[in-house]
């Protein structure tokens, strides 16, 4: 079922009060109230951004809050597919009507979404086409609906800039990935770093810092039995050293950081927590 919802509205999103002029908007699913936190990032994303945000999105739904994307190719998809993996509740807001899955190969992510409790957003109503100049202002409701915005890759131009300046403005706090300075998807990244953006270095920072903002996690991570070496595993090893992809490599590396069960000192992981 799809209903519209305005300002007025019991169900509203508080967050969208926050917008110079809140939309009305369309909605398939259920939204919750527990806070929302947006991972975005560029379509053009690197395997080390789509394993990072997959394990973002496992960790926040993890802690027991909603993950916020928009369901666009590369970072997004990654984080809907980690929070889903991890039985989490996701919110995908749309430039397109609810009912319209752009791109279309996220189709299995759409319906997924809402069987599993999620919700479909969008201030378009049904049947509205994917037209270019829609996804701009929909990012401000990605912002306006999450209580902190997360960029793990970017280039310098692209939504997901769009995104963390207008959470900025509304006063969301803005966590970024830094990244390599030759790697165009991080040079978005690292520029907003360098204007005042906060780096976070993993999903257990991550956690680390939404907790400083939304108070402790409401659900305790479940995480697999430790098996890393005492002397340290290499980034790269962990996929063969697990016998699992390297995108489920690095979000079990994830659920692992955030449970304190291992550390990261650069490309090495090793067992226990931070020192």
């Amino acid at each position: 079922m799809v209903t519209l919802v305005g300002p007025d509205d019991p169900g509203y999103p508080v967050g969208l009060g926050d917008l110079e002029d809140p939309p009305p908007i369309w909605v398939a699913g259920e939204l919750r109230p527990e806070p929302g936190v947006a991972v975005v990032g560029t379509r053009r994303c690197t395997r080390y951004g789509m394993g990072l945000s997959d394990s973002f999105g496992r960790a926040i739904s993890d802690a027991g809050w909603t993950v916020v994307s928009g369901l666009a190719r590369g970072i997004d998809t990654a984080a809907h597919r980690g929070c889903l993996e991890a039985r989490g509740h996701a919110v995908a807001v749309l430039g397109s009507g609810v009912d319209v899955c752009y791109p279309a190969e996220n189709r299995p992510i759409h319906e997924r979404i809402l069987a599993t409790g999620g919700a479909i957003v969008s201030e378009y109503p049904p049947g509205t086409p994917p037209d270019r100049w829609r996804f701009p202002a929909r990012n401000r409701i990605i912002a306006a609906m999450s209580a902190a915005v997360v960029v793990v890759e970017a280039n310098e131009t692209g939504g997901a800039l769009i995104t963390a300046r207008l959470g900025a403005e509304i006063g969301r706090p803005v966590f970024v990935v830094p990244g390599d300075v030759d790697r165009p998807a991080s040079a978005g990244c690292n520029r907003l770093i360098k204007d005042g953006a906060h780096p976070v270095l993993g999903p257990h920072d991550l956690i680390a810092e939404l907790e400083l903002i939304l108070g402790p996690a409401p659900v305790a991570s479940t995480v697999e039995p430790v098996d890393v070496p005492e002397g340290g595993v290499e980034l790269d090893d962990l996929a063969e050293l697990w016998g699992v992809s390297p995108a489920e490599a690095m979000a079990r590396l994830g659920r692992l950081e955030l449970a304190g069960e291992v550390r990261r000192d650069g490309h090495t992981v090793y067992p226990g927590g931070p020192r």
